[in-house]
């Protein structure tokens, strides 16, 4: 009697729903299983039933550091809990520095795509396959637009092609991934004064990227590549020292949330912005007001919740904050963090950076011994290190 095997499209069927956990550990079972893995249609499967988990990246050290965890909220125990998956330090650039500026842009589809602020780098980054790619440096901008400083993003079209977008007080300048060049897209048709040295990067959403900048809601659209202002909720938004305001995604769509001295709405864009949810002041924990919180993030819950990341400022050890805004209940995260974090929705995806790669632009090993590149990023380092100078 021959021995009982598994046809092939039963193991795909069970390994694309297996934790993200097992699945990376699958990878190191035997040759089959890596190549199973890492083919094509597996990765399609895989990413249709991928289980969004939690970036979060600390960058305010030489040792940038990005965590993966997949979130549990228990709704009736008003309990967060956070399950470790993957740690990450993106040592990226051969020499160290005190602080290592190297930021979250945005994450689609498993990809993230990282800027190095000192280096001027841009990368596009595969946590779970630990391969990034370096992309060319953007033309150099004239006087005239870099008197204001630049936000960017990082998205994908209906068409399939991924673009991380920059944009500074003047111009667009455009990326796609694959093509080995920037693409100037000419002048914004406004003139944007920036709050901050730079902006939060853009919120992607259905082939679209949004920012708020001065209280004014702006949008790309990823397929048209047109840049402009976008409606915001009715009597909602201004420039508006007092009001915190931030950009996320719920239910998969964009939305918006408020906290002025009357308390805080959150809005959801449908056809039409809609608000799904508002608390007065008085209404609002005891525990949220006695501290300085900045609102960091917004991200579902479980049974139709809607929760938002604080960062508490200006506790000496701060650990985020998470607050269920429909029960109005504190969620302790017990995760330690600083000004300089940043959380993004992470869906775990093994798609192959190959696809995008070309001779210009490379894919490396995050750990490797890549002694070419090394001696790139410390000849950079250099160049960086004699501009600091003077």
């Amino acid at each position: 009697m021959e021995d009982a095997v598994l046809p092939e499209s039963h193991i795909l069927e069970v390994l694309s729903r297996l934790p993200l956990k097992t699945i990376i550990r699958c990878k190191c079972v035997c040759k089959r299983w890596r190549d199973l893995v890492s083919d094509p249609y597996f990765v399609d499967l895989h990413l249709s039933r991928s289980r969004p988990c939690l970036s979060f990246h600390q960058y305010d050290s030489p040792s940038s550091i990005l965590e993966l965890v997949e979130v549990e909220h228990e709704v009736d125990y008003n309990r967060l809990t956070l399950h470790h998956v993957k740690t990450l330090n993106l040592h990226l650039s051969a020499v160290p520095y005190p602080r290592n500026w190297t930021i979250q842009v945005g994450s689609v589809n498993g990809l993230i795509c990282l800027h190095n602020r000192d280096f001027d780098t841009t990368y596009i980054f595969n946590p779970l396959d630990e391969e990034y790619m370096i992309l060319p440096q953007p033309p150099k901008p004239n006087f005239e637009d870099v008197r204001f400083p630049l936000t960017y993003g990082f998205g994908v079209s209906m068409t399939g092609k991924y673009k991380v977008i920059w944009i500074y007080g003047l111009k667009i300048e455009v990326y796609t991934l694959g093509t080995d060049q920037w693409r100037c897209l000419g002048p914004t048709p406004y003139r944007i004064n920036y709050r901050w040295a730079v902006d939060p990067p853009g919120v992607f959403v259905n082939s679209h990227l949004y920012w708020i900048i001065h209280g004014q809601i702006y949008k790309f659209d990823m397929d048209t590549e047109t840049f402009e202002s976008f409606p915001s909720p009715p009597g909602e938004l201004g420039d508006d020292q007092e009001s915190m305001q931030t950009l996320g995604v719920l239910k998969g769509s964009l939305s918006l949330f408020s906290w002025t001295s009357l308390g805080f709405n959150v809005w959801v864009m449908k056809e039409s912005w809609y608000k799904a949810i508002a608390v007065i002041q008085e209404n609002i924990d005891p525990f949220l007001k006695s501290l300085e919180l900045k609102p960091r993030f917004l991200m579902d819950g479980s049974d139709g919740t809607s929760i938002l990341i604080f960062w508490p400022w200006p506790e000496e050890n701060p650990s985020l904050v998470g607050y269920c805004l429909n029960t109005n209940k504190i969620l302790d995260l017990n995760l330690p963090s600083n000004f300089f974090a940043s959380m993004l929705t992470y869906r775990p995806s093994l798609v192959k950076l190959q696809n995008f790669g070309s001779e210009r632009v490379r894919v490396r090993s995050l750990y490797s011994n890549d002694t070419v590149s090394a001696k790139n990023r410390y000849e950079s380092s250099l160049k960086f290190e004699q501009r600091a100078s003077f």
